[in-house]
């Protein structure tokens, strides 16, 4: 008697090659709503807390434990359907996997991994990969998220393919499988241990295109300690200020990432950003200096970034389904049949969003070289 592969084992299947499959999504914070939700729908989730340590004198300092909250709107629906002949339908699982659920969820993975890594355009934090990468550039990138008090523990650097090949003539990236995890890989993706970040490549980064023919100004005026307004000038014609641009002010250990776009037109340009000013004034005509377009490999703490999805709710109808979650993720898989061609569909969906949850968590390795 012929045994059928049901919609709970392709559920929990499908979010196995999922977990598998995935770079940035097993790389950030995640966590999911247990009531069933629809498109649309917010959720509220726990921020991660943190704490610091101090020499002890006297009394000891104690930590005040705060927990906070972000809200995530769960906006993306995401759908592999295919059809499949029944007798498909009594594969043994390994085999059901191997030839129509890992190249369903390869693209299902695809997708969570644009999802979180175009999150870059909410980071400031950047450090520009040299005309021939060195090591130097990562403890440079090192030395941008120490500024901004990232934890030491569970950095993560994920590099896109051709910044990845950049470094490969690099030493320390050459034998990085042999630093600190005993040669294992979690995944065929991980490069291994580099300086204080466990290093992937992902083919999904993101590039940033940013048009402004000379993208060095100066401060008109000192930006006020605290403002999120900045008034430059010196900027050459013929380009637009992008919100998701980042920049920094000469002296200065800060970066900024522009919210709105902002014409520059050849004397002064008056940029929004969404992070302000720490509690020092920046000086009149410091210069700045915008990020030209690049690639934008990622650097980051796990808490920097959220991925926060919910069940879907059973259809109506009584068809076959089920729903399954599995360490922060969760999917719905739903069978039918279709009359017209007498085959059997299966639908795999996911609802979830991203969210920046600490964009100085993070910083970017601006790769602005090209092919």
């Amino acid at each position: 008697m012929a045994t059928y592969i049901t919609p709970q084992i392709v559920a929990k299947e499908a979010l196995i090659v999922l977990e598998n499959e995935t770079i940035m999504a097993g790389l950030v914070h995640r966590d999911y709503s247990r009531e069933f939700k629809k498109v649309g729908s917010t959720v509220t989730i726990r921020k991660p807390t943190s704490m610091t340590a101090s020499a002890v004198s006297d009394t000891v300092h104690m930590n005040t434990v705060t927990e906070s909250s972000v809200n995530v709107v769960l906006d993306q629906h995401l759908d592999v359907s295919f059809e499949i002949t029944t007798q498909d339908l009594t594969l043994k699982v390994v085999d059901f996997t191997e030839q129509h659920l890992m190249p369903a969820m390869r693209g299902m993975a695809s997708t969570v991994d644009e999802l979180l890594t175009n999150l870059y355009a909410d980071v400031a934090g950047h450090y520009a990969v040299s005309a021939t990468p060195m090591l130097s550039d990562i403890a440079y990138l090192e030395a941008v998220q120490d500024l901004q008090a990232v934890p030491k523990t569970d950095r993560r650097l994920v590099l896109d393919p051709y910044t990845r090949a950049g470094y490969l003539s690099v030493d320390a990236f050459v034998h990085a499988e042999k630093r600190g995890d005993g040669g294992k890989a979690l995944r065929t993706a991980e490069l291994g241990h580099v300086l204080g970040y466990d290093t992937y490549m992902d083919q999904n980064i993101v590039s940033h295109s940013q048009p402004i023919a000379d993208a060095v100004g100066a401060a008109d005026g000192a930006v006020a300690a605290e403002s999120t307004s900045h008034t430059i000038d010196a900027i050459t014609s013929g380009g637009t200020i992008l919100a998701g641009d980042s920049f920094k002010y000469t002296g200065y250990d800060e970066w900024f990432v522009v919210a709105t776009n902002a014409t520059a037109d050849g004397t002064t340009a008056v940029v929004h950003t969404d992070n302000a000013v720490g509690n020092s004034a920046i000086d009149d005509n410091t210069v700045v200096t915008f990020q030209g377009t690049h690639r934008a490999n990622l650097a980051f703490h796990k808490n920097a970034f959220a991925l926060v999805t919910a069940p879907l709710a059973p259809p109506i109808g009584g068809v076959a389904h089920a729903t399954v979650s599995y360490r922060g993720l969760t999917c719905r898989v739903v069978y039918d049949y279709t009359t017209l061609s007498k085959k059997n569909l299966i639908s795999i969906d996911m609802l979830c969003g991203v969210k920046t949850l600490d964009q100085k968590l993070a910083a970017r390795l601006c790769d602005t070289r090209s092919y």
